[in-house]
């Protein structure tokens, strides 16, 4: 007998005219037909749906059609479906939704794969908006504050190991209004000592706005009747129980406040009944005085500290005009000292008797920050930004830019220009190191803080890096770039010699008309820079410990100096003299002084099929000798002279050419 892998289970109540695309997504999976098994549970149904049911039930032997008197929610016949499942895994498949075509079987191996209690597809909305992870989780802790994987994701279209279910007597309330699915899947989560896996990369579940508005989705969840008592208080009750005190737990019942007890307390609540007002006053405040603890409080957005605070000291006048304020637009907010308040009503009103705390938006207001231009000018980077505290006047504030060594304490604050809408600041070479970008906004005492870079205007792009000279007088290279992780702006400086060396760029080796050897390349840099390097050139024999200098020429090129790593900067050209070398294998260095420090580097060489490397030379007294240049292994620029006549050379230089990686030799590394 085959063991069934899933059950499908889809609660059906009055959706003929869908029912049956949703049960063939889950009948026509791409995982083997005969693990899956499909259990329809008619609620009671009016409009042909049982019919329908029985139509479907004699074409597929794999649907099992299960029929009850009408709960009232789905809740009563997705336990029904429970109870008469088979499959390692449930799932749970609303009839006006439908599956993915790989769903379950993308689903199940990653449940398989990593041992998870739960796993969470990619959803898609259709006709409605929908929330989604956006990257594939192997295996993520329900406890875990990264993700929050409780507090995003509290539906029931999800896959459950059915063990997990069975063990902990985990079932829908069949009598809550709404919210039934949350109450089930909390309680799953929080059960769920396997983990959860998400499958992000693959559309696992589509769900369908009702055309005539008919589902309980679509007509809100607005604190019905008996919501409070059947769901929210479940909710809350799971969370106490299964979670000790701490960040954890107020994490969870922050969640649970937020969305399923205050949110009844909107725009349609002064115009409601007085019933209906007295009601959810009753209900919410109970579960307030139960359940809401400081630290969860304090979490809140202000309407919601507001509300809380009015539901607890009975005071609804002003509970009407917190949430009129709250639907009116955005609250005003005002800064006393280094906090911030937003002046919803009762503010230090005496009469009202609310803590200022209440009121506190300080730790909640985000510096919204844009990185407009990043450009060389001369030996500074300029740098272009907006930055702005929303529902603070920008006129009444100061900003400023922040540079940050990664190393030990440093720090550099620049001052802002105004330029435009925005701001600009000229960066200067700092010590060496690693330095990130910080931008600060402060009006008064109060100031906030955050990186620069990841949000950019279209277009920005890093500037090549450049040798400048500092203020002190020595050079250094600086190098920006936006950071791997969040994108944000960073730079590299490297002071002297070493950053001289680290921006040179070699463009290529080649015979001059003059038979001598020349290497070109270039630095960026502006006129200044450029001036505080010196640069020689020197061939040395791998054996006999010759060394012989060259001549080097510095030219600005195309661009000048404000070109960046495309063109422009100077240019040099290092020639040698080949004239008079013993045969035998010779290296090329690079002789690099800025200031008293001196360095020696070899010079690297590309590879360049098909260029000619190959040159008879002379070498009075001892006639006509051969040079050719060659890559080395470590690919570096060297040079072999050989005796021999011309047409023994070219053959010579052929073979070369073929084999442009020569082997090391005995007499040195290559």
């Amino acid at each position: 007998m085959t063991t069934i892998k899933v059950s499908v289970v889809v609660p059906v109540y009055d959706c003929v005219g869908t029912v049956a695309t949703a049960l063939r997504s889950a009948l026509e999976q791409s995982i083997a037909p005969e693990l899956v098994e499909v259990i329809a549970v008619d609620d009671g149904s009016t409009d042909g749906s049982a019919e329908e049911l029985d139509r479907l039930a004699a074409l597929h032997p794999r649907l099992t059609v299960l029929k009850r008197p009408n709960s009232g929610g789905p809740g009563g016949p997705r336990n029904t479906g429970i109870a008469a499942a088979r499959g390692e895994y449930l799932f749970f498949l609303d009839a006006d939704d439908r599956l993915g075509h790989e769903a379950l079987e993308r689903m199940c191996a990653a449940a398989d794969a990593h041992g998870t209690d739960v796993v969470i597809g990619r959803y898609v909305g259709v006709g409605r908006p929908v929330a989604n992870f956006t990257e594939n989780i192997a295996h993520v802790s329900v406890d875990d504050p990264d993700f929050d994987i409780y507090a995003k994701s509290l539906t029931a279209q999800k896959l459950f190991r059915r063990s997990l279910v069975e063990e902990h007597r985990i079932r829908f309330p069949e009598d809550a209004p709404t919210g039934e699915d949350k109450v089930f899947t909390a309680h799953a989560l929080l059960h769920a000592s396997g983990g959860v896996s998400v499958v992000a990369d693959h559309d696992c579940y589509y769900l369908v706005e009702r055309d005539d508005g008919s589902s309980l989705m679509q007509n809100g969840l607005a604190a019905r009747p008996g919501y409070y008592a059947k769901a929210a208080r479940p909710l809350l009750e799971n969370v106490v129980t299964h979670r000790e005190p701490g960040p954890i737990r107020d994490r969870m019942l922050l969640r649970h406040f937020h969305r399923d007890v205050l949110h009844a307390f909107n725009p349609d609540y002064p115009g409601s009944s007085e019933e209906r007002r007295r009601r959810l006053w009753e209900e919410a405040r109970a579960l307030c005085d139960e359940f809401l603890t400081e630290p969860v409080l304090m979490r809140m957005p202000p309407k919601f500290r507001l509300v809380a605070h009015c539901l607890r000291h009975g005071n609804e006048d002003l509970l009407v005009r917190v949430i009129e304020a709250a639907d009116a637009g955005p609250v005003p907010v005002v800064v006393d000292k280094d906090r911030a308040h937003a002046r919803y009503p009762g503010f230090r009103d005496p009469a009202a008797g609310v803590p200022d705390e209440y009121y506190d938006v300080t730790d909640r207001l985000r510096l919204r920050r844009s990185l407009t231009s990043l450009e060389w000018a001369g030996d500074r980077l300029r740098v272009g930004w907006t930055a702005e505290i929303p529902r603070l006047d920008p006129a009444d504030g100061a900003v400023a830019l922040l540079l940050r060594s990664r190393k030990g304490r440093a720090e550099r604050r620049l001052a802002a220009e105004p330029d435009g809408d925005g701001h600009r600041a000229d960066l200067d070479a700092a010590a060496g190191g690693v330095w990130d970008l910080h931008v600060e906004a402060r009006h008064g005492q109060l100031a906030k803080e955050a990186r620069l870079g990841a949000a950019r205007a279209p277009g920005v792009t890093v500037p090549a890096g450049r040798f400048v000279r500092c203020a002190d007088g020595t050079g250094a290279a600086v190098e920006p770039f936006f950071t791997r992780e969040y994108g944000n702006l960073s730079f590299t400086v490297t002071r002297g010699t070493a950053g001289a060396v680290r921006l040179l760029r070699f463009e290529g080796a080649e015979w001059a008309p003059d038979g001598r050897l020349r290497v070109r390349g270039r630095l960026p840099a502006a006129p200044a820079a450029a001036a505080l390097v010196r640069l020689g050139v020197a061939i040395d024999h791998r054996t006999q410990g010759t060394s012989l200098p060259g001549e080097v020429r510095w030219d600005e090129l195309p661009g000048g100096p404000a070109g960046d790593g495309a063109g422009g900067g100077y240019g040099f050209a290092a020639l040698l003299d080949l004239r008079g070398l013993a045969a035998g294998r010779w290296d090329v260095w690079l002789e690099v002084t800025v200031g008293g420090d001196r360095s020696r580097v070899r010079v690297p060489l590309a590879p360049a099929p098909g260029a000619d490397r190959s040159a008879p030379v002379p070498c009075a007294p001892l006639g006509l000798r051969h040079a050719s240049f060659y890559r080395t292994e470590g690919g570096n620029l060297s040079v072999e002279v050989v005796p021999g006549k011309v047409p023994a050379l070219a053959r010579s230089a052929k073979r070369r050419l073929r084999a442009p990686f020569p082997k090391k030799d005995a007499g040195g590394k290559g």
